[in-house]
């Protein structure tokens, strides 16, 4: 995205012509580097012309700009606005389109080294599910894995596949899938130290003051444990499986505030909005989520793991509409012994997850919506 002027900025940048420069896209790159230097000197010196008159000292030197900021910080803020304008490069079509898991872990991705593909920075869980899911029947269902690659930084990434690349500005919906987010082993790891906290409590009465106990407002602490288990119940994810973590519709912004949505009708009318009233984009999804659902039934993967915080991306365009599996991360193969159905509540040391749950409950819903569409 390229960075834009604040009002500031114009302000001082109008007041001198040869801001305006243009810069010929058929210049080599030291002609351009050179351009672009004489520009932001020229804007600098435009910003401090008064002093510059004054001062034996050049704008280049470092004991200037060390005076001169502090002298004069709007000045300071234009300049580097318009340096971040020249030097910050217009986005490819190819790369305008937000990935939908960037939501809560922005600064996570990068750009694919292969063109059709996204960096993930690691998890180790992630990546194992990765590579084992491109031999299981669900290889379909969820984006190519393409190893692990380090950046110039030395931090490793996930190479997946950019799921949305074959869209054409796609509205995109991330569902959280069961009925819990949280691994069990989270829960045992905050009862090993089971000290109640101040900042849970603050965020939980920012949320409903009633839900705190008479004790809890007393002590205004609350256990980490409790905390993660009311945290899940203000949302569909308990009730109906699944809860929408997100929604961006094309060339629209991104939209967050959907924890609190919990009753079914309320969900169902948010699945609505999304699809647009489209029957065709409807019928697409659901025969998707067909698919999705006989397909878990038979895979090796799905039986033996323990599905947690994973989601289910929808995308769609004018033409097409699809869904992935995606979020790997707190899935974790179950202990020996242990053999889940997918489509029971949890109760403590089950280690049902609800996958199956939740997914019955988007058909349902959607099926609802298309015999009234």
């Amino acid at each position: 995205m390229t960075t834009t002027i604040t009002s500031t900025s114009n302000e001082y940048l109008s007041k001198w012509p040869y801001c305006q420069c243009q810069i010929s896209s058929s210049c080599s790159s030291l002609e351009r580097n050179k351009s672009i230097n004489n520009a932001l000197l020229d804007i600098w010196q435009g910003l401090n012309t008064a002093e510059l008159q004054l001062s034996s000292s050049s704008p280049t030197d470092s004991k200037y700009f060390e005076v001169h900021v502090t002298k004069n910080p709007r000045g300071w803020k234009a300049f580097s606005n318009a340096v971040a304008t020249f030097l910050t490069p217009t986005q490819k079509k190819e790369e305008r389109h937000q990935w939908v898991q960037l939501v809560g872990h922005r600064g996570t991705f990068k750009k694919g080294i292969h063109d059709g593909y996204i960096l993930k920075e690691l998890s180790e869980h992630e990546e194992y599910c990765c590579e084992i899911l491109q031999t299981d029947s669900l290889k379909d269902f969820v984006p190519k894995y393409n190893g692990i690659v380090k950046d110039a930084e030395g931090r490793l990434f996930i190479e997946m596949e950019d799921l949305l690349a074959s869209f054409n500005d796609p509205s995109i919906m991330d569902c959280k899938i069961g009925v819990r987010t949280y691994l069990e082993e989270e829960l045992d790891k905050s009862e090993c130290n089971p000290e109640p906290r101040t900042d849970l409590y603050n965020k939980m009465i920012a949320i409903d003051v009633a839900a705190l106990t008479e004790k809890e407002h007393e002590e205004k602490k609350i256990l980490k444990t409790r905390y993660m288990i009311w945290r899940e119940s203000l949302s569909s994810s308990q009730n109906l499986g699944f809860r929408i973590e997100a929604i961006q519709k094309s060339h629209g912004s991104m939209s967050k505030q959907f924890h609190r949505i919990k009753e079914r009708e309320d969900v169902k009318q948010q699945l609505k909005d999304f699809f647009t009233n489209s029957l065709s984009r409807a019928n697409q999804y659901l025969e998707r989520l067909f698919e999705l659902r006989s397909t878990c039934i038979r895979s090796r993967f799905f039986q033996s793991h323990e599905l947690i915080g994973s989601s289910l991306l929808f995308v769609h365009d004018k033409n097409k509409a699809s869904v992935w599996m995606i979020d790997f991360g707190k899935t974790r193969f179950l202990p020996d012994g242990i053999h889940i159905t997918h489509e029971k509540s949890w109760l403590r040391n089950s280690h049902e997850d609800g996958y199956l749950i939740g997914l019955d409950n988007i058909i349902a819903l959607l099926q609802e919506i298309i015999n009234e569409l």
